[in-house]
């Protein structure tokens, strides 16, 4: 990867802030251990939430609210349930919502929150988290950019560094180790990483190693990991321990 330039300066960034962004959103199935399903929507700082839930009745209830995180962790909003007509009638002209109390959540880390629920009078205070679905769809090769902050080098620049090329992952058996390589399109260095990793819903996090061919290695933090559809994208913290001494903040994002 090479310095980057003036005129590109504002590209990246723009680049790394989206990459910060990515790190806090809460997109997802979410589950309680009540059997609580969440789904969680998040677009900007708004935050828009359906489910099921079981109320003090141990009855099945379904609701829905909607707030905004203001640049913080927790979000409120006015809990609605709705009544209607099956599926086969006309879900417009019967639809009727209407409000039964308030609901926040704070979110405690990229997987885990507390949800406080008020319905119909009823205080109650639960733990929801980051629902498996189904395994991360990691494996494949990506046409990736990469974008990171290296601090405290020796043997080269400190600065901002961008590249883009192709990034390859496998995936071990059980599916919660990967292997990426990636391959710069220029001359920089190509590396490969080994990062076992616990998923939660669409995301992971995770510690392991990296080694480039340039003969630098070291180790690597993975804070966010998301894997949809054909997209990737990646936030890590990456630590020379061999032949260079710098600490990189990176952000990598591919799509298949």
């Amino acid at each position: 990867m090479r310095p980057i330039v003036a005129t590109f300066v504002l590209a990246i960034t723009l680049a790394a802030s989206s990459a910060f962004a990515e790190s806090h959103n809460y997109s997802d199935f979410w589950g309680a251990t009540n059997g609580a399903t969440l789904n969680i929507v998040q677009t900007g700082e708004t935050v828009t939430v359906t489910g099921f839930l079981y109320d003090v009745d141990r009855l099945p209830t379904w609701i829905s609210f909607s707030g905004s995180l203001n640049g913080t962790n927790t979000f409120t909003g006015n809990v609605i349930q709705n009544a209607g007509d099956p599926p086969s009638n006309s879900w417009v002209s019967n639809w009727n919502p209407y409000s039964v109390g308030s609901a926040s959540i704070t979110f405690t880390s990229k997987s885990r929150g507390t949800l406080t629920l008020t319905l119909n009078g009823t205080t109650t205070t639960g733990t929801i988290r980051r629902a498996n679905i189904a395994k991360l769809p990691l494996a494949g090769q990506y046409v990736s950019s990469v974008v990171e902050v290296l601090q405290g080098c020796t043997s080269r620049q400190s600065g901002l560094y961008a590249g883009v090329g192709y990034f390859t992952v496998t995936l071990n058996d059980a599916g919660n180790a990967a292997t990426g390589s990636f391959e710069a399109l220029d001359a920089s260095p190509g590396c490969t990483y080994y990062l076992p990793f616990t998923q939660a819903g669409s995301t992971a996090t995770g510690s392991g190693t990296f080694s480039c061919n340039d003969g630098t290695s070291g180790d690597v933090e993975v804070e966010n990991l998301r894997a949809y559809d054909d997209i990737v994208t990646i936030q890590m913290t990456r630590t020379f321990t061999s032949g260079e001494t710098c600490v990189a903040s990176t952000f990598l994002s591919g799509s298949k």
